[in-house]
């Protein structure tokens, strides 16, 4: 078959090295990701400080000159706090957490960051809780680096966000906790700054019916995701390795096609698509969010994987179809896969938009998530 030209111009001493050349490398990737780096993310629950809102200070931090009065977890187990008071409870989280005494900060090497709620209600005997409850959250988020005095916060994102929050008690016993599922609260693309803060106010309005019926909030967890420096740097250096190879493999490949005595066939044309999809999947431009704020990275990916994802089944449907029909010695195009290829389009447009939905959202609110409601979440069904 024309397709397969120059392939089938090597000799088989060459075709055979070719291949164990292929299969080393990916034996050595296997053993490089297996026996020396680490795993790809790492996660720490952190238990959120309660404090009462000083109106001095925009912000309540627990760490620090000028930190917060926490209460205790217990504050309002035997006695209720009422909403007036409830209104004012700042639910704190400064991240990371210290270590062994150990004051930690974050690199930029762990690249970005998710955190998630999880919400400690006590079961009390008289007080009903709607096991599908729409929870009001005024949130927002701070960052510093070191050098920084203890309370030079300065506003990243604020936002007043809804959540669903879904609880159940199996046994209703007095004092037990509800299980509830977790909540999202925010993503970050990039990890630029040392350290972060999350302040939360969940506040409770009878008459509007914010937050009305949540029961006894006992706690508030955050469980924090992000990506392990280790891993990124393996990961980024193999990049760095395999990219110069494969636009060297591209060039030396349109270079064999061109000796021939006729244009590049469609499968050729195809083979360097995937070709130029895998250089810029392994461009290593996550070098540059070491030197500079790039928020956008995590939506940046996503677009290289797709583009990558859309090439490569692209080209398996053409290398089928062009073996299929190997009788037919009619000179093939792109047109004669439209039908095809237009499936192929309509799914990479719509995980584009939806992409853009979810996480272009977050490059103006790190707090929005496109799950948080029902409309958004069957939204995002119907695309995916």
């Amino acid at each position: 078959m024309a397709g397969g030209v120059i392939l089938e111009n090597l000799s088989g001493k060459k075709l055979f090295v070719l291949v164990s050349t292929l299969l080393f490398c990916q034996l050595a990737c296997f053993l490089i990701g297996g026996l020396v780096a680490p795993t790809p993310s790492a996660t720490d629950m952190v238990l959120a400080s309660k404090c009462l809102n000083n109106n001095s200070n925009p912000w309540s931090y627990i760490r620090g000159e000028g930190k917060c009065y926490s209460y205790p977890s217990d504050i309002y187990k035997d006695n209720p706090i009422p909403n007036m008071m409830a209104n004012e409870i700042v639910f704190t989280f400064q991240i990371p957490t210290p270590r062994d005494g150990q004051t930690l900060d974050y690199s930029r090497w762990q690249q970005n960051l998710i955190g998630v709620l999880n919400f400690d209600i006590e079961y009390h005997i008289g007080t009903i809780m709607d096991r599908n409850l729409e929870i009001t959250l005024d949130t927002k988020l701070g960052y510093r680096n070191v050098g920084d005095k203890d309370g030079d916060w300065k506003l990243f994102a604020s936002s007043v966000e809804k959540r669903n929050l879904d609880c159940t008690s199996e046994e209703k016993i007095d004092g037990h906790n509800y299980q509830c599922g977790l909540v999202p609260l925010f993503e970050l693309g990039s990890l630029h700054h040392d350290y972060y803060l999350i302040n939360i106010r969940i506040p409770v309005d009878e008459e509007n019916g914010i937050n009305f019926g949540l029961g006894h909030l006992k706690d508030v967890w955050l469980v924090v995701i992000n990506q392990n420096g280790g891993f990124t740097s393996v990961w980024l250096y193999m990049k760095t390795i395999f990219f110069p190879f494969i636009v060297a493999i591209m060039i030396w490949f349109w270079n064999r096609v061109h000796m021939l005595a006729r244009k590049p066939v469609l499968l050729e044309r195809m083979l360097m698509t995937i070709g130029f999809a895998l250089t810029l999947l392994n461009l290593p431009v996550e070098f540059l969010t070491l030197y500079y704020d790039m928020p956008f990275m995590l939506l940046l990916q996503d677009i290289r994987q797709g583009i990558f994802y859309a090439a490569l089944l692209s080209f398996w449907l053409i290398f089928a179809g062009e073996h299929l029909m190997i009788q037919d010695s009619q000179q093939k195009n792109l047109r004669t896969y439209w039908k095809h290829l237009s499936a192929v389009a309509v799914g990479c447009i719509s995980l584009f938009v939806f992409d853009m939905c979810e996480r272009g959202a977050q490059l103006r609110n790190p707090f929005y998530s496109i799950w948080a409601t029902n409309t958004g979440t069957n939204l995002a069904v119907s695309f995916l």
